[in-house]
């Protein structure tokens, strides 16, 4: 790129139509006259092959979206980029990640240590924690989605593809401006533009800026204000410095920060599992009640209105242990409106990121240029909201109204307790049962890319680089990184173990109890340790990778070209292991943070207590792409690739310090294997263009995960994915312009057996599952036990609550004194196992071959069309642009559940443009989501001792408004 020289991503030819990069197709602008001798084709210039070409000269199957095509498209940020090209999904994850996918591939996985499946580039710079999700595009040249394995291009490796947002650079000796004002419903404005400023001869200064606010799409009925609001902005400044044709360079420095309350994770939705009274006509007293309830049981979403049974979670069950519940806190239907929660507190979100990046381009001679692309990110975020989003209408026990010396429980209680409230460090004081939790960390980044790139007259040519990437997260001394969850009834229990004289447990104290002027408490206060009376997972985590990487090009022919590419990746990971700790008095646990080094510190600063996981591969991709001259055709591309996408293993989550073996400590690296052919074409005078790919995928070790025990374990699996993909750009008219992309996938899991915790029976009548009365995990037994043991609490041989002892394993080898025989089932593992009917065991695995991965829809949509009137009044034109979007059904977990089914969706946008080019001028009306759909984007599965509810995220309601912009 060459700054004093303007590049643009698409060419207009007359003035009728504005030229669009539409879901990597090319839009063509037909001159007035209809005369095929004066028109030119508009193409959209990618570099996805780090060297400026039409998008239809590329052999990939890639997306690419100017400026101009953000707006029209209301492509506001990477979310809505899934409206507009084939095959790709786009979910918000519980924690504060999102999920982007593309044919099916993107982060299945939760674990610090774990890599993205779609890689996150800015101005080619990988970036392993960015914003794509919170922030919105501004002063962009273009955004490319490369669609299949990459990695011998780009300094970081993906299986699923790369979104690369390029930003606009400096122009030379040319002074421009642009701003952009909205305001629409829901209170919101938005303002975003740019400067640029020539600095003499060699320089160039551009500033550009982006800012919202709004209020909330959803409403906190306890507190009866809107939450989900935003309050963002960003700066960008970029320094261009061009001093000879053969040198260019530029520095970017780009800083982003959000403080509102928008909504991490969405409403909880759950088919209660109420208390059952009998078992088999055997009466349940009502102290083994609790232990025979989950919480919520398998149902479609649909069908999930209820309230979860707080009796079959950590903070509900600990509530009753301390005496300050009785049953279930949760009784009254539940609100069916998906935006509106219930919570004590509002939601606070903080995001930050400042990005530092430097390109130099140095042409050594007339066919070699070295490329120094340089990289610092440093990036924050915290999330603190309700646990739950649901309030309790049962408060907690109040003993007051005893006199007092009449029962000295209750005199104990009630100097623990007045009134039945609670007084907790992190949650204020309540009578009421309270569970928030928070979601936090920062990182940094640190990157060095070399490049040398040749662009030689004969027919081989190549591209060579090399990267050194460093990444850092999860300091555990900074009290906001890691994952919380605070519950009073914990508080409280740890309040009457410690008075009732058992093992002292670690309290914290109470240093901050005021509520702040919003009326909310001071939740990230008073954080002062691990493993007290709240629960934390934290990975301390350090990345270190370096790679080399190219592709030859060789013209076998003046039509036949063979691209081959090779790369090799040594990944180095280190986590600090930090089990978690709930209820572990001092002298029984040690200090954790002290046997882990700090990220970024001294090798000798700590402990040995990290894991360590390396990874080295080679992966390559060769394609054979051929541009005959056809006749019925001005422009075809015909191409046929292989490709072999590596992504890094890792370590899960820490193990709970109670069970230090539920599962694998690391997790194996997963590969694809993925073949394509695809072909670009224009026709009819370039008023049309038709691009189709095809493909399979071979895909090794697909990452997934699963809760276990109140943290993430993540397991390799084996699936076969197959797709179609068409894309389509017709201009019939100067004045007219439709689109189309079609993606049609399907994916089917191979080999692989996995138990479900909503269903750990699997349907069989011979299995129960009941809870653990120690770390509410659940467990299976056979039907026969149960009965046994409730038999023996009926008849007085047992004291009521013994049910307890069976996923304990107290009952365990018995099974002849019960007069209970065997039961045999499915393992994980496909393999047939017998257990004692006293003996608990994870349930009944189920065959999950043939069952479709995640976020993957088998049908997506984007049709469009659009009309300008030129010269209505003078020099005045508007452009009138509708798109559509379909979204086909899919599913949130691998075991293709009623619970698990994400319905399709629609959604439609509109907008009306009136411009004059003379004047700079631009008014614009919109509507984004016209009719309103409301519409789940994914759900997430909480493990045993949550009671199994189900969070939600949903998509952004019907939104409108207008927009002014004047270009200077």
């Amino acid at each position: 790129m060459r700054f004093n020289k303007r590049h643009e991503s698409a060419l207009l030819a007359g003035a009728s139509v504005l030229a669009l990069g539409l879901g990597g197709a090319t839009a063509h602008a037909q001159d007035a006259a209809d005369d095929d001798d004066d028109m030119m084709m508009g193409k959209v210039v990618v570099t996805t092959q780090k060297t400026e070409e039409s998008i239809l000269d590329v052999p990939i199957a890639v997306s690419a979206f100017d400026d101009a095509a953000l707006e029209r498209l209301q492509l506001a940020g990477g979310r809505d980029l899934v409206k507009s090209v084939p095959n790709v999904s786009f979910t918000k994850s519980n924690f504060t990640g999102f999920n982007f996918k593309i044919r099916g591939i993107g982060a299945d996985l939760i674990a610090t240590s774990g890599d993205a499946g779609v890689g996150i580039h800015q101005n080619d710079v990988p970036l392993t924690a960015n914003r794509l999700f919170e922030a919105e595009f501004y002063d962009i040249e273009r955004v490319e989605v490369l669609r299949g394995p990459q990695g011998t291009l780009y300094g970081r490796n993906a299986t699923g593809g790369v979104v690369n947002v390029i930003t606009a650079k400096p122009v030379l000796e040319e002074f421009s401006a642009d701003v952009r004002l909205e305001y629409g419903n829901f209170d919101s404005f938005k303002a975003k533009g740019f400067v640029n400023v020539p600095l003499g001869d060699m320089f160039a200064l551009r500033v550009a800026g982006s800012y919202l606010t709004r209020d909330g799409f959803a409403f906190n009925t306890v507190l009866d204000q809107p939450i989900d609001g935003r309050d963002l902005w960003s700066v960008r400044g970029t320094l261009a410095f061009e001093p000879t044709d053969d040198f260019r360079a530029w520095v970017s420095v780009e800083h982003f920060e959000e403080d509102d309350n928008r909504l991490r994770s969405g409403k909880q939705l759950c088919a209660v599992d109420p208390f059952e009274t009998s078992f088999m006509g055997i009466p349940i007293d009502p102290a083994d009640q609790i232990f025979e309830t989950l919480g919520c049981q398998e149902a479609p979403l649909s069908e999930s209105f209820d309230r979860v049974n707080s009796a079959a979670t950590l903070g509900g069950g600990l509530g009753i242990a301390a005496g300050l519940l009785t049953g279930n806190a949760f009784t009254t239907p539940l609100d069916p409106n998906l935006r509106n929660i219930e919570s004590a507190i509002n939601p606070s979100y903080e995001a930050d990121q400042t990005l530092i990046t430097g390109n130099i381009q140095w042409d050594i001679t007339d066919s070699l240029t070295i490329t120094s692309l340089t990289s610092y990110n440093e990036s924050s975020i915290v999330s603190i909201e309700d646990y739950n989003k649901i309030a309790a209408d049962i408060p907690f026990n109040d003993l007051s109204f005893i006199p007092p010396g009449v029962d000295p429980g209750a005199d104990l209680y009630n100097a623990l307790f007045p009134g039945g409230v609670v007084a907790d460090p992190q949650l204020g004081t309540s009578n009421l049962f309270r569970t928030f939790d928070l979601s936090g960390g920062n990182s940094e980044q640190f990157s060095q890319e070399l490049r040398i790139q040749s662009n030689f007259d004969g027919p081989i040519n190549f591209n060579l680089g090399g990267i050194y990437l460093d990444f850092e997260t999860g300091d555990p001394t900074d009290p906001n990184n890691g994952y919380y969850v605070f519950s009073n009834t914990l508080s409280g229990l740890a309040q009457f173990n410690n008075a009732t004289g058992g093992v002292v447990l670690p309290f914290g104290g109470l240093t901050s109890l005021d509520e702040t002027g919003d009326g909310n408490p001071p939740v990230n206060s008073n954080l002062n340790g691990l493993g007290r009376n709240y629960f934390r997972s934290i990975s301390p985590y350090t990345l270190e990778s370096f790679a080399i990487f190219g592709e030859a090009y060789i013209d076998i022919t003046d039509t036949l070209t063979f691209t081959g590419g090779i790369r090799y990746t040594d990944d180095s990971k280190e986590q600090g292991n930090i089990p978690t700790y709930l209820f572990f008095p001092d002298a029984l646990r040690p200090d954790p943070i002290a046997l882990v080094p700090v990220p970024g510190a001294d090798d000798d600063a700590g402990g040995d207590g990290t894991f360590n996981a390396d990874f080295q591969e080679v992966t390559g991709r060769a394609t054979l792409d051929w541009s005959p001259d056809l006749a019925f055709t001005e422009d075809s591309l015909f191409y046929a690739s292989y490709a072999r996408g590596y992504k890094g293993g890792g370590i899960n989550p820490p193990q709970p310090a109670d069970n230090p073996d539920a599962f694998e400590d690391f997790f194996e690296p997963e590969f694809i294997n993925a073949y394509e052919i695809g072909t670009k074409n224009t026709f009819d005078g370039g008023r049309f263009q038709l691009n189709a790919t095809g493909f399979i995928y071979d895909y090794t070790g697909y990452q997934i995960t699963q809760i276990i025990n109140r943290t993430s374990a993540n397991f390799n699996i084996d699936a076969t994915i197959r797709g179609l993909e068409f894309e389509s750009v017709w201009n019939p008219a100067s004045t007219l312009l439709l689109t189309a992309n079609i993606g049609y996938l399907t994916s089917s899991i191979r080999d692989a057996f996995a138990i479900d915790v909503l269903d750990r029976p699997n349907g069989r009548d011979d299995i129960v599952v009941l809870k653990n009365a120690i770390d509410y995990s659940n467990c299976a037994v056979s039907a026969e036990g149960y009965a046994a043991v409730l038999g023996a609490i009926a008849l007085g041989a047992l004291p009521a609550g013994s049910t307890a002892g069976l996923c304990t394993g107290a009952f365990a080898g018995q099974e002849a004194a019960f007069g209970v025989g065997t039961i045999t089932f499915t393992n994980s593992e496909g393999q047939q196992e017998t257990v004692g009917g006293l003996t608990p065991f994870d349930g009944e695995a189920v065959s999950l071959d043939g069952n479709d991965i995640p976020g993957a829809p088998n049908v997506t949509l984007s049709i469009g069309a659009e009309y300008t009137w030129e010269n209505i009044t003078g020099a005045w034109n508007a452009t009138l642009r509708g798109d559509f979007y379909y979204q086909g059904d899919s599913f949130s977990r691998v075991w293709n559940t009623g619970r698990d089914v994400i319905d399709s969706w629609t959604n439609t946008n509109v907008s009306l443009v009136v411009f004059n080019e003379d004047l700079g001028l631009e008014i614009e009306g919109f509507a984004k989501n016209v009719t309103d759909e409301e519409v789940i984007t994914g759900a997430y599965l909480t493990d045993d001792s949550s009671g199994l509810f189900t969070n939600i995220f949903l998509n952004e309601p019907r939104t409108y408004g207008v927009a002014v912009r004047k270009r200077f």
